[in-house]
């Protein structure tokens, strides 16, 4: 049996633990960080099994995991923390030599872990180096975990797959390039990225509910036409973009062709069960297997049940390929559809 580190989006960690409980028999779970991280067991699983799973069927709310291989106390002191970093390392003097290892840091706020996480990501890729590793940020053979808590620092090193991200922690970052009109651009960016679905393979998208425009200039961006759907003022720059119409209108109001759009992209913040209605009252408007990316807002008390109830409504419409919490999502998950033939 494997213990692993799991990390979900604050407030969220609850309802990750029991999608685990649900899915793996014999699993423990416990909280690490309040919220936010805790451990669960591979159960009655074989863990290389268990996370092959993992992988081919991602869990809503379970962002991050590592495997925890070693645990030392941790402490304020700066000597006894750089014997447990450099312990760990020089315990993977066969698992390193050659390869590109990438150095995750992460503690909590109250922990009394004395180093920032550059300065412990140093004091472990000195000994990696030292082994004949290779220290990287990207495009790892493997990720070297550091999780400092208030009582412990836990530590594992995985290939960056058995991960579900390579981000730390799977706290996506993305840098505020110029032209980017607000965060919200960020959740339809890690969606791209989450799903694996280049949003320049399209050509027509639908955008509901779309003020200010931070998902349409990002579709603009790559190079799509963009239908705006929203009764509220779009940002003036959009404007100058050939390829964009916007139609100052409700979404419950607009009806298209059939077939019009290859892709449906949603982000309102209206009770879930509304926003399924009006998507599935414009599927006709998208061609058959065309994608829909669409924000799903977690309104009421028991996520995993609404998700559930959800999920059965748009699969009247369409075929459900993903739904997941995504880094830049708060009170809400992210969906990705293809309407169905």
């Amino acid at each position: 049996m494997m213990t692993f580190i799991g990390t979900a989006n604050p407030g969220f960690s609850p309802y990750a633990m029991e999608e685990l409980r649900r899915r793996i028999p014999g699993t423990s779970v416990s909280g690490e960080a309040a919220g936010e991280t805790f451990r669960f067991t591979s159960g009655e699983r074989e863990p290389a099994e268990l996370l092959k799973e993992l992988r081919r069927d991602e869990p809503v709310f379970l962002r991050h995991l590592f495997p925890l291989e070693a645990e030392y106390p941790v402490t304020a002191d700066p000597a006894a923390t750089v014997e447990a970093l450099t312990a760990y390392a020089r315990a993977l003097e066969e698992r390193v030599p050659g390869r590109k290892v990438a150095v995750q840091i992460r503690k909590t706020q109250e922990s009394p872990f004395p180093f920032s996480s550059a300065e412990a990501r140093d004091i472990v890729a000195e000994v990696v180096r030292e082994l004949g590793g290779e220290s990287v940020v990207q495009d790892a053979d493997q990720i070297v975990s550091v999780y400092a808590s208030g009582k412990s620092i836990l530590f594992g090193c995985s290939d960056p797959k058995d991960n579900l991200s390579d981000w730390p922690g799977g706290a996506v970052r993305f840098r505020r390039e110029e032209g980017l009109l607000s965060r919200a651009a960020f959740k339809l960016l890690e969606a791209e990225r989450a799903f694996k679905l280049p949003l320049d393979r399209f050509n027509h998208a639908l955008d509901l509910g779309a003020a200010p425009g931070g998902w349409s200039s990002v579709l603009l961006d790559r190079g799509l036409k963009v239908t705006a759907v929203d009764p509220a003022e779009m940002d003036p720059s959009l404007y100058k973009n050939p390829r964009f119409r916007h139609l100052k209108q409700n979404a419950s109001d607009v009806s298209f062709p059939p077939g019009t759009f290859d892709l449906l992209v949603c982000d309102m913040s209206w009770d879930p069960h509304r926003t399924c209605r009006l998507v599935s009252a414009l599927s006709p408007a998208m061609t058959a297997g065309a994608s829909g990316i669409i924000t799903l807002k977690l309104m009421y008390r028991k996520p995993l049940q609404t998700l559930r109830e959800l999920m059965e409504e748009y699969a009247d419409h369409f075929d459900i390929r993903k739904v997941k919490q995504l880094f830049h999502n708060r009170e809400e998950v992210t969906m990705w559809v293809r309407r169905k033939p």
